[in-house]
């Protein structure tokens, strides 16, 4: 069942996000695609052979996203027009892809996170886009690396890394979040959280240099019982991870998942799932909301910027559910079900 909120636009895109569910006592994968503009949309699973985890959109193509299984060896084109995958892209059986890749801004070239299974060190592998051939691979200068963004036209890849075990005190066994020239494989810099008890999971860029950053509890911590983390460095300042409100701090339980930064409205929102909790906070620190809803994990915003997307639980299924991105309340709109079980949303026009 769909309700929908409002005029229809036109422009609100639409949203992709992984899902996993049983039937017939298979476990089955799906690319959901959820066309956010349709009086009453429902969701259009695209099956997959695994999980969905991060997607990278092709700068040129609008109908084609490559996306990428989180640990192991999946990853895929899928034409969104089609809605079917074109072919898969093959890694070797001594790497495994770790989530996230980009596209460079002119195609050619498709760069993945991938993780070295023996050591968990990380590279940024990079394929010729129309063949899939490797091209070569470049240092990421951390361990176990996961999510990654172009920056400067293309010119440097952010990435971010897990890093080793909370025991592990070897340098390059910290998380940290690190900027690499493409044309040099230089480390340009590198970024170390203050607490040795946070990963470093997901990162927002903004186009004017602000940063927000994600954490789980770092390996050998025990996530039902610790604290994840949102870390915020507004551009030209330092990162600081937040602290307060105490009564938010303490549902910010287990991994902090996913992370959306709202330039337009110096919003940044961060979802909870074990705490049942999405916060929104400015970029100074401040906690200005939260929403309560039941394991929620991806959150993006519409093409228009009009809606906050979140994707959650319901009592019956998987749910994505709109906000007004104003004032941060439901508006109406929602999909149940909608297939995404994965952690993270993306809104894209096709």
């Amino acid at each position: 069942m769909s309700s929908p909120g409002g005029e229809i636009s036109r422009v609100r895109g639409t949203a992709l996000g992984g899902g996993a569910f049983v039937s017939g006592g298979v476990e089955r994968f799906v690319l959901a695609l959820i066309d956010l503009d349709r009086g009453r949309p429902s969701a259009e699973p695209v099956p997959t052979t695994f999980l969905p985890h991060g997607f990278a959109f092709h700068p040129s193509r609008p109908e084609l996203v490559a996306v990428f299984e989180k640990h192991g060896p999946g990853a895929c084109e899928v034409d969104l027009v089609q809605r079917r995958v074109i072919r898969a892209v093959p890694t070797v059986a001594a790497r495994s892809f770790y989530g996230h890749g980009a596209y460079s801004p002119d195609g050619a070239t498709l760069y993945a996170a991938e993780t070295v299974r023996a050591g968990r060190s990380g590279v940024l592998v990079m394929r010729d886009a129309d063949t899939l051939a490797e091209l070569g691979e470049l240092p990421t200068y951390g361990r176990a690396p996961h999510d990654c963004a172009l920056v400067d036209g293309g010119a440097v890849m952010v990435v971010a890394h897990g890093g080793g075990a909370l025991d592990d005190a070897s340098p390059e066994a910290a998380p940290c979040v690190t900027w690499v020239e493409l044309a040099s494989g230089k480390l340009l810099e590198r970024m170390t959280l203050a607490s040795p008890r946070f990963n470093a999971g997901h990162v927002a860029l903004g186009a004017g240099g602000d940063l927000a950053l994600v954490s789980a509890p770092r390996d050998g911590l025990d996530p039902a019982r610790s604290l994840g983390a949102l870390t915020l460095r507004p551009a030209g300042g330092r990162a600081r991870t937040v602290d307060a409100p105490r009564q938010v701090i303490e549902r910010m339980k287990g991994e902090t998942l996913s992370v959306l930064l709202d330039e337009a409205r110096g919003l940044v929102a961060a979802t909870n799932p074990t705490g049942d909790l999405v916060s929104f906070w400015r970029m100074d620190g401040a906690c200005v909301g939260g929403m309560s809803t039941r394991a929620p994990r991806g959150v993006a915003l519409s093409l228009d910027g009009a809606w906050l997307l979140v994707s959650h639980l319901s009592e019956r299924a998987p749910r994505l559910t709109a906000l007004d991105a104003n004032t941060l309340s439901p508006n109406g709109f929602y999909v149940d079900p909608s297939f995404v079980t994965g952690s993270h949303l993306a809104v894209h026009a096709v």
